[in-house]
C-alpha cells in the first residue's frame, strides 16, 4: 500500500486552505480524506502523487468545496442545538427567575420616560461580557480558525438583533410602571441567554483545546 510523505499531505492541506477552505478542524478531516483517496489511487493505478493529485482535483474539488459549506452548516446546527438543550436545564431557569427578580427591582427605582433610553442600552451591553471572553480565550490560547468557535460570533450576531427588536418592541407599550414586568421579562431574556452562550463558547473553545491539541500546539 502507497503511503503519502509528510511533504505530499501539507501539500494537501496548503491547497485545501488556498481553495478557502480556511477552518482548521475541516481541513484537517478533508486532508485526511483525499490523502486517503489519493493513496489508493496511486496503488491501484500505479502513479505518482501530483499526477494522481491533479486528477483527482478536476474530478473532486467542486464536491470537496460543497462539502466545506456543509461542514459549516453543521457546526451551525449543532451550536444551535446546544443553545436548546442549554436554555431547558433547571440551572438556566433559576437563571432567569433570578435575573427577573433582580431586574424587576431595579425598574421599580426608574421614571418610565428613562425606561426606553435604558432599554436601548440593554442588547449593546449584553455583547461586551461575550465579546471579552470570546477575544481573551482566542488570544490567551492561541486556536487556529476553527468552524465551532468561529460560527459563535454569527450566532451571537443573530441574537444581538433578536435582542434589540424585543427591547425596541416592547419599549413601544410602555406606558406605566405597572407594565415593568413586560421590561423585566426582556432584560431576563437578553441576560440568560447572555451567559448561555458565552457558556457554551468556554465549553466549545476547551473541546477544540482537547481534540486538536497536538495539532495546535505543533504549528
Amino acid at each position: 500500500m502507497v503511503k503519502l510523505e509528510k511533504e505530499d499531505i501539507q501539500f494537501i492541506e496548503n491547497y485545501l486552505e488556498n481553495s478557502d477552505i480556511f477552518y482548521a478542524d475541516i481541513r484537517m478531516e478533508m486532508t485526511d480524506h483525499v490523502a486517503s483517496e489519493i493513496e489508493q489511487l496511486m496503488d491501484s493505478e500505479h502513479t505518482t502523487f501530483y499526477e494522481t493529485f491533479k486528477d483527482y482535483m478536476l474530478s473532486n474539488k467542486a464536491i470537496l468545496l460543497e462539502s466545506n459549506k456543509q461542514f459549516i452548516r453543521g457546526a451551525d446546527k449543532s451550536i444551535l442545538k446546544r443553545l436548546m438543550v442549554e436554555t431547558l436545564k433547571l440551572p438556566t431557569l433559576l437563571v432567569f427567575g433570578l435575573t427577573f427578580f433582580i431586574s424587576f427591582k431595579w425598574l421599580s427605582t426608574i421614571e418610565v420616560e428613562n425606561l426606553r433610553d435604558y432599554m436601548s442600552l440593554f442588547p449593546i451591553l449584553s455583547i461586551v461580557p461575550f465579546c471579552i471572553v470570546y477575544v481573551i480565550a482566542l488570544n490567551m490560547f492561541k486556536l487556529p480558525r476553527f468552524s465551532g468557535i468561529e460560527r459563535l460570533a454569527f450566532l451571537y450576531m443573530i441574537c444581538f438583533q433578536f435582542f434589540n427588536f424585543i427591547s425596541s418592541f416592547s419599549g413601544v407599550y410602555i406606558q406605566s410602571k405597572s407594565n415593568f414586568y413586560i421590561v423585566a421579562v426582556v432584560m431576563s431574556i437578553i441576560m440568560t441567554l447572555s451567559l448561555l452562550i458565552i457558556k457554551i463558547t468556554l465549553k466549545i473553545i476547551n473541546q477544540y483545546r482537547n481534540n486538536y491539541k497536538f495539532n495546535y500546539e505543533i504549528e
